[in-house]
Formats: structure tokens, sequence, C-alpha cells
């Protein structure tokens, strides 16, 4: 699955933002009306905008959701599953926890990355600078929301504004935010986020839906769930993305060492 948030989209559309107007009475010598302010179109912000948040990500993936000859190479039949949460502190730090069971591999391991440098280590185990070994795979792959939604091939904060016009969505609390909540078929989500729904082709009885949080006064994304059911109404794809914590204060990724 590619990446979603503030990335680098082609610029789509700009939002007009509506200003009040104030309307006089029809008496010269009476009272004017107050100026009523119209609400400020909504409008995505994107995580890389923000100074800093907290992820958790859950990834499974059963090896019907994926191609035969992969699932068979990686997964001899079985599930992947893959838990990250941490705390990132834009533009470039970040401190993850990982674990994974990825059939032909299973990891945990603690990270952070502060521009180029990177330090690892093992549980209750020392730091060192870099990451060697099989580890290396997972370390180096970021698990939080903009390293599996945006990034270069990612659509901007304009073209998601844009993208979302229209679309139908329900208002909730999410963590005590009121949240806009999208739901979307498999070609909706990849006409939204300009990415694979992270089935392919080749797993067509797979049925997919994502569900989709964003923040109804800062436009932030807040939530991704995506699940894939087969025929037999099995899931077979679970991608749980959370965000949250924005901008606090206790948000902070330092050297180890």
């Amino acid at each position: 699955m590619k990446r979603l948030h503030a990335s680098r989209f082609a610029l789509l559309g700009v939002l007009l933002l509506v200003t009040s107007l104030v309307t006089a009475t029809g008496c010269r010598s009476g009272p004017k009306s107050k100026a009523t302010p119209t609400p400020a179109a909504f409008k995505v912000t994107s995580l890389d905008a923000l100074k800093s948040y907290r992820f958790a990500s859950e990834i499974s993936v059963s090896a019907t959701a994926l191609e035969a000859q992969t699932a068979q190479a990686l997964l001899q039949g079985g599930t992947f599953r893959i838990k990250a949460s941490g705390t990132r502190v834009n533009p470039d730090r970040q401190q993850s926890q990982i674990e994974a069971d990825l059939g032909f591999l299973k990891a945990n391991l603690e990270s952070i990355s502060i521009g180029k440098e990177r330090w690892s280590r093992e549980p209750q185990g020392q730091w060192q600078r870099g990451v060697t070994g099989a580890a290396s795979l997972l370390a180096t792959s970021d698990f939080s929301p903009q390293g599996l939604f945006s990034g270069p091939a990612g659509p901007t904060s304009e073209q998601l504004t844009q993208r979302l016009e229209g679309r139908s969505f329900t208002k909730e609390s999410l963590g005590g935010v009121t949240a806009r909540h999208y739901v979307f078929d498999r070609q909706a989500f990849e006409e939204v986020f300009d990415t694979q729904s992270a089935v392919p082709e080749s797993a067509a009885d797979v049925k997919t839906q994502a569900d989709v949080w964003f923040a109804e006064e800062r436009g932030v994304l807040l939530r991704v769930l995506i699940t894939g059911k087969n025929a037999q109404q099995k899931e077979v794809l679970h991608v749980d993305v959370q965000v949250s914590d924005i901008d606090a204060a206790s948000n902070e990724v330092e050297p180890p060492m």
C-alpha cells in the first residue's frame, strides 16, 4: 500500500474561503444585523504540516490476499502481521517500536531516526548505530501514516481536498475530536488516494472497504481502516493506522546515545 498524507501530488484545486456579508435593515436609523461568519470550507491538512504526532499501525495480510507465488515464497499459506507504534516529530525525527511475524522472519525492534542517522535495538538490548541483519528490512521500513500513505507517489493535501469534495460522509467523535468519516470501496479509495488497496488484481474475490476519518476542524488524517474479505466472508486483510496526540508538547525524539 502506498502513501497518502500530505505528499507531493500535483496541484488540482484551490479552496475558496467565503467571507461573511453584513446586511443592513431597511430603516436608515435602525440597527444593523450582526455579521454571521460563514464556516470555512473543509480543507485537508497534511501530516507533514504538523509539528508532531503519535501513531499506531496494525497490519495483517493472509496468503490468500496476495499473488500466489509471493504468498508461497513468503508465508507458506499463513498470515503476516506487523504492529508498529511511535512518535513523529517533523520534519525528520521518528521513534518506532515494531513487532513483526512475516513467516520467514520474526522480529521485535525499536528504532530511532533523525535526519540520515539511525539507531536500533532489540527489547532491553543496547542501542547501536544503524541496523544489521535480517531485521534491517523492518527497521528501514516506515509504518507511520506518512510512510504508508504519503511520499513521492502520494496525493497532496490540495488534491485530497478536491477529491473528497462532494463525497458523502458522516460526522462522528473520534478520540474526543469531531471527525468526518468516509467509507470507500476499492475503486473509490484508489481514486482518492492514488494508491492500490493493498490487494492485487490476482485476488479478484477479495472485497475491500476503507474507512477514513479526517478531523473536521483541522482536516488532519486521524485514522485509516482497510479490511478485505474473501468470497467466504473471511477477513484476509486488515490495516488499521491511527494518529493521536497531535502537536503534544510531550512528543519528543532525541538521539539515544
